[in-house]
């Protein structure tokens, strides 16, 4: 992908062309080599563990769902500080029960909130959870469900304004006998699929990531999961903005639920 620094040199290089009466000037050979594409597998663990680098990242998100003749759509606030702090709230949607829905993750427990019915779920856990352990916990997961996985490096797109590289990730042929149907990092997706009507036994059959260049965070996911009718069910979680590093408090992923809340445990 050309940067911006590229085109507008480009730019200049053609103005002095014209302005030399067309004398064109080649630039000077360049003895650097071409850069590596990353390794795939590199990028797949990636999707587990984030950049050394990375202390925070916020942004809006669309996710789009479809299934038969109907699609179902979200665009959502989300904050994270890897790798146990989330906060995520419903901006807009096609469903309206989601409207303003509200998940808060910290090493505590989680909240789930849903203004329309002035429902808010909450889990403590047993113990506080520790990002470090978290962190190992999904290292050892993805070393795990590696052998499981054909992967192809498919290039670079920008997604939000920034460079991600692209992985196309399958099932290999001994996952497919052995009746595996796993998803990439640790985040449940299936649930999700409920607003579309979707049958509990779905399948993985296609699955597609684009991870960030510098802090090797996911932007982009696709997933295509299918039933045993040959019915297939597409999502797609996309950044539309995101920012990284900007020193999130704690505060940011707390919840207090409003007075007149009903509050259940979960």
């Amino acid at each position: 992908m050309a940067s911006r620094r590229f085109v507008a040199a480009l730019g200049a290089l053609a103005i002095l062309v014209l302005l030399g009466g067309c004398v064109a000037v080649s630039p000077p050979a360049s003895d650097e080599p071409e850069p590596e594409d990353p390794e795939p597998e590199a990028i797949f663990e990636s999707t587990f563990v984030y950049g050394d680098d990375l202390e925070d990242v916020s942004g809006e998100m669309t996710i789009e769902i479809t299934g038969g003749n109907e699609t179902v759509s979200e665009t959502v606030r989300v904050h994270e500080r890897p790798y146990v702090d989330y906060y995520e709230e419903v901006l807009e949607t096609t469903e309206p029960e989601q409207d303003g829905a509200v998940f808060a993750s910290n090493a505590s427990g989680a909240w789930w909130y849903y203004p329309e019915s002035s429902l808010a779920q909450h889990h403590e856990a047993a113990e506080p959870f520790e990002s470090e352990a978290v962190r190992s916990d999904r290292a050892e997961m993805a070393e795990m469900q590696l052998e499981w996985y054909d992967l192809e490096y498919r290039g670079t797109e920008e997604i939000a304004d920034r460079e991600t590289h692209i992985l196309d990730v399958d099932l290999n042929e001994e996952a497919v006998a052995d009746g595996i149907s796993v998803l990439i990092g640790s985040t449940e997706y299936v649930y999700a699929l409920e607003t579309v009507e979707a049958p509990d036994e779905l399948d993985v059959v296609e699955q597609t990531v684009w991870v960030d260049d510098e802090y090797d965070y996911p932007l982009k996911e696709r997933m295509v999961f299918e039933n045993a009718d040959g019915e297939r069910y597409e999502m797609i979680e996309r950044f539309e903005t995101v920012s990284f590093n900007d020193g999130l408090e704690d505060e940011t992923f707390e919840f207090e639920p409003p007075e007149n809340a009903t509050v259940e445990s979960r």
